[in-house]
């Protein structure tokens, strides 16, 4: 069409330059005579190229099988999967990005009861921005029975956006740096830096703001309050994201959906552990879920099952977690889960013991509006304690000096107004007291805790807005 146009355009340009040269000339009639014939015939030619058909062009090549779906085989949301930025040669990246802006006041601040307001780290979930990268391979996996096979890896930084500082400090993809395979037969194999299995798989009742069914996403729990601490439980020995782990999890397509993990020790800044001590630093992790299970008039739940070990410092901890949600409409959802953790500790402390549960309602009316409510407890025996506060799960407890009976209590809850896709407001508070001998510090560590302090508790309420992308 480009070529038909340009040709257009040189018999037009030459047929009004022969009528100036003419015209400047003092044609005579004759000559006048010869250039009408000229521009007659030139007409005609216009008319044949514009009439002529044009050569389509080469049908444009089909997406590949393995690009036609996210990182976990699911068509893409374009409120969750970020926006695609390249597309060429069989690979795509996509970005992604969310700041959350929480402004707080929170009591019983210092040794008086003193209050605390302004911007802090961001309530619901941590500011960041990340890129997904696929290739797919559906050559290779075609001969292999697994056309939608692909290359998948995630790099996540997260930031503070009310600082600008790094979330962890001296390290860039602090959330996730990995890479792995995907195929609906082979499941979702990774290997890098990325979520602990287990805090994959509790999402769906840790809190109330994770999703309702167990899938190959990675999930997670809030980010700053003071009911964040019971997501340990479903960590390791590096927290609640795992360094040199391969992941495995896989849908069945038949409401089950299993997953296993195997975190290689990291002590001594080496990948693989200390030079011969293939114990230390390691974990490893079984999970398993049922979702959709049918109760009784159109009720139905979601439960998961997930037994977590870890080696800190050559001291054994484990946890099993069992939990998961009962849908009772499409407007209330209702989450339990329970947590037994155990854990040695050193300089001849006696053993931790652990008995924890959570629970919470989500509700989800027609329109804009979501609500949530929930209560958690923590409840231990010989918890172990360093600067004379409790240690979260599967921290290094050979440091632990002391150990103390008691709990940490917390009640909290949300209203969020979801504007469009890319925009939310909420309300949130939250409140925490603490029981027996257990001291505990705040979410912003601002202040302690519990037997002997000024305070046993504290209260927090926030106003934020999230932009999502």
């Amino acid at each position: 069409m480009k070529t038909q146009f340009k040709k257009t355009q040189s018999l037009i340009a030459i047929a009004v330059a022969a009528t100036f040269s003419l015209a400047a000339a003092g044609a005579h009639a004759d000559e006048l005579s010869d250039l009408k014939a000229q521009l007659k015939a030139l007409s005609s030619k216009v008319s044949d190229l514009e009439n002529k058909p044009v050569a389509s062009s080469a049908p444009a090549k089909p997406l590949p099988e393995a690009l036609k779906t996210n990182q976990e085989g699911k068509p893409y949301d374009d409120s969750s999967d970020g926006v695609a930025i390249y597309n060429g040669r069989d690979t795509e990246v996509r970005i992604y990005g969310r700041l959350e802006a929480t402004l707080s006041t929170v009591n019983n601040q210092g040794a008086g009861s003193k209050k605390s307001t302004g911007f802090q780290t961001s309530w619901f979930g941590g500011d960041r921005l990340g890129f997904d990268v696929n290739h797919s391979l559906s050559s290779l996996g075609s001969q292999w029975g697994m056309p939608d096979l692909k290359v998948i890896s995630k790099l996540e930084a997260e930031f503070e956006h009310n600082t600008g500082n790094n979330d962890t400090a001296g390290a860039l993809f602090n959330r996730d740096s990995w890479v792995g395979l995907y195929s609906e037969k082979l499941g979702k194999l990774t290997a890098g830096h990325q979520n602990t299995l287990g805090k994959d798989f509790t999402a769906n009742w840790g809190d109330p703001y994770g999703s309702a069914e167990t899938g190959l996403k990675e999930g997670g729990y809030t980010n700053k309050n003071n009911f964040k601490s019971f997501i340990y439980y479903a960590g390791n020995a590096d927290g609640t994201r795992s360094n040199s782990s391969i992941v495995w999890k896989k849908d069945w397509q038949n409401h089950w959906v299993t997953g296993l993990s195997y975190k290689f020790g990291s002590s001594g800044g080496l990948s693989s552990g200390a030079a011969g001590d293939f114990a230390n630093g390691t974990g490893k992790t079984a999970s398993i879920a049922y979702n959709k299970l049918g109760l009784v008039n159109g009720i139905y739940a979601n439960l998961n099952a997930t037994y977590n070990t870890a080696n800190n410092s050559n001291l054994n901890h484990t946890a099993t977690l069992l939990g998961g949600n009962i849908v009772l409409s499409p407007v209330v959802r209702y989450n339990l889960g329970f947590v037994d953790y155990k854990a040695q500790q050193g300089n001849n402390l006696a053993d931790r013991h652990d008995h924890s549960w959570t629970n919470s309602f989500k509700f989800t009316p027609a329109g804009k509006f979501e609500y949530a409510i929930g209560y958690q407890e923590m409840k231990g025996t010989n918890a172990g304690m360093k600067s004379g506060v409790v240690l979260n799960a599967f921290a290094d407890t050979s440091g632990a000096t002391a150990t103390a009976n008691g709990a940490k209590k917390s009640t909290y809850g949300s209203i969020t107004y979801h504007a469009d896709k890319g925009l939310d407001l909420y309300v949130a508070a939250d409140k925490f007291k603490t029981t027996g001998g257990w001291v505990v510090k705040d979410a912003l560590g601002n202040n302690t805790y519990g037997a002997g302090q000024a305070h046993d508790g504290t209260t927090e309420f926030a106003l934020g807005a999230i932009f999502k992308f």
